[in-house]
């Protein structure tokens, strides 16, 4: 998939952990909608290779 300067980003739901889990806690991770999180704001997409991978 091609991105282009304008495009919106296609709708989904991330995961956030608001909290650092440890065990037993009751905190779950919340939904966030990506297109309620980037209403109005502008986004910038950048990759970073993983550890130990080739670039």
């Amino acid at each position: 998939m091609t991105i282009k300067v304008g495009d919106k980003l296609p709708d989904g739901t991330l995961w956030e952990l608001p909290v650092e889990y440890t065990h037993g806690c009751p905190t779950g991770p919340d939904a966030v909608k990506i297109s309620e999180a980037t209403k109005g704001k502008r986004i910038v997409i950048f990759g970073v290779p993983g550890a130990y991978t080739r670039t």
